[in-house]
């Protein structure tokens, strides 16, 4: 009952918020737009990164991490905009909803949608876990093509802290991540149960893609396939 109050004082508080302050295009301020089509369209694109140890070998991107697209990402993740998650959600389905993907993944008997972990503490700073409303839309979309799909946060952090974006080379994000992601013990056990199955990463904003291949490696450790990865942005690491 106390958490039903919250939030319908939390969708009260939103709506009297609109009314006082018209909130704009998360990428560019556009009036009266959660995401307007100039912006949505930084993210029509279908960037490539390697990614070994998966079926495909690669992973996909919608957009580059600038401009626009990197305002929209941020309002999104830490600010609060929750109204962003239907583009976003839809924005991510397009990069594995295309035939060459969905042909092999129905193929699979069970597939997880799988978030790449954020840190105990940015969750809580957040109050939520901002990824998996994208994985939800992302299985409900594959279902709807016909893959047995299922968002599952399957993946936990333990020991990290700072932000991915904040350190600059990809070896100090290979540091970073080592040994810090995990299948949660839960998930394992009923990982183990099963042998057929697949798992899809989904992630925020990919730059060396070292959180990618820690998650990849994770799974790989109890022998459970990852089928391929997708993100809204990349953000090519600068140095070594």
């Amino acid at each position: 009952m106390i958490e039903e109050m919250r939030a319908v004082c939390k969708d009260m508080a939103h709506a009297m918020g609109l009314v006082l302050f018209p909130r704009g295009c998360a990428g560019c301020g556009e009036p009266h737009e959660v995401l307007c089509v100039k912006c949505a369209r930084l993210f029509s694109k279908r960037y490539t990164f390697a990614l070994a140890g998966t079926v495909l070998g690669e992973g996909f991107a919608s957009a580059r991490y600038e401009g626009a697209v990197r305002h929209a990402i941020l309002a999104w993740k830490d600010h609060g905009d929750e109204e962003c998650d239907g583009p976003f959600a839809d924005i991510m389905a397009t990069l594995l909803c295309r035939d060459e993907c969905l042909a092999r993944l129905r193929g699979y008997g069970h597939v997880l949608v799988v978030p790449t972990p954020s840190s105990p503490r940015s969750v809580r700073a957040r109050g939520r876990d901002h990824m998996m409303p994208l994985a939800r839309s992302l299985a409900r979309a594959l279902r709807e093509q016909g893959v047995d799909a299922k968002a599952c946060g399957a993946l936990e952090m333990r020991g990290m802290h700072g932000k991915s974006v904040q350190t600059r080379s990809a070896r100090q994000r290979s540091r970073r991540v080592a040994g810090h992601i995990d299948v949660s013990k839960r998930m394992r056990t009923a990982l183990l149960e099963r042998r057929d199955l697949a798992v899809i990463i989904v992630d925020d904003i990919v730059t060396s893609g070292a959180t990618m291949r820690a998650c990849v490696q994770a799974f790989r450790n109890i022998e459970v396939p990852v089928f391929g990865a997708a993100s809204l942005a990349y953000a090519p690491a600068t140095g070594t």
